[in-house]
């Protein structure tokens, strides 16, 4: 991005977030809904979801590509529905907690508060009564790709976003659409299993954290997969719109504490 003489006022979003949650209790955890204006059934989806399945939980976790893309906490104003569902939601007493993507890396703490909520770093660890889990997006494993990682490491370098973010909000959705035309244009020459996490990545940062579970969203592919004696479980990604088969699902913890998926079509 190119630089600007303006300033901003907005914490950059790399060096925001914690990696401190309070033991949890009851969590629910979702990804990948990649919320937009032009989604609206998917929109609907995540409404109804907030006032009838989520309030069965006490902790919301959302781990990444919550929205489509973001620009910048000081151009959420098309976010505001989705703000005050949050806000509504945490007002019942529930804690949410939100992660950035790869869609929305530019996230940050100002709209986690806005939200009720607060924005966690890339990695955290979680203590439930049962066990520790590993959070994450999952981006960073899928270290076969690496022309994806060096863009990775770029967009969440604190210079880069800083720059950016003191780019014009018009200068900023003009780059966020050269940058997907040329990303779905890579994926065209990538395999599946090139754009997939690898099992030894995940696992070394099980050794390093010392758990054996681990959550985490980006690959829309939703499954539990074991390795070295870790096992990771992928959250469904949402897609309501009927143009293939409308899906949409989370991951919730079995009464022996164990990440599970639930997978639906279903609005309710």
């Amino acid at each position: 991005m190119p630089e600007k003489a303006s300033p901003t006022s907005l914490k950059i979003p790399a060096l925001s977030g914690t990696a401190t949650v309070a033991r949890v209790n009851n969590p629910i955890f979702i990804a990948d809904l990649h919320l937009t204006g032009r989604k609206k059934k998917t929109l609907l989806a995540f409404w109804w979801f907030l006032r009838s399945r989520a309030l069965q939980y006490d902790e919301l976790f959302i781990l990444g590509d919550f929205f489509e893309y973001w620009i910048g906490d000081d151009a959420s104003k098309p976010a505001e529905p989705i703000a005050r569902w949050l806000r509504a939601y945490a007002a019942r007493g529930k804690r949410v907690y939100l992660m950035q993507g790869n869609r929305d890396f530019l996230l940050g703490e100002d709209f986690a508060r806005h939200c009720g909520g607060t924005l966690l770093k890339p990695q955290v660890v979680i203590e439930t009564p049962k066990t520790r889990i590993l959070l994450s997006h999952g981006d960073e494993w899928c270290t076969l790709d690496t022309d994806y990682q060096a863009f990775r490491a770029r967009m969440r370098d604190p210079e880069f976003q800083r720059e950016g973010l003191a780019m014009s909000v018009a200068e900023r959705i003009e780059y966020a659409k050269k940058a997907r035309a040329a990303s779905l244009e890579n994926k065209t020459q990538k395999t599946a299993q090139m754009m997939d996490v690898v099992a030894e990545a995940f696992v070394a940062d099980c050794r390093k954290y010392g758990v054996d579970q681990v959550i985490h969203g980006h690959t829309h592919r939703a499954a539990v997969h074991r390795a070295d004696g870790c096992t990771r479980t992928v959250i469904p990604d949402w897609d309501m719109q009927g143009k293939g088969p409308r899906h949409r699902g989370w991951v919730e913890l079995n009464s022996c504490g164990l990440p599970q998926i639930v997978l639906t079509d279903r609005w309710v």
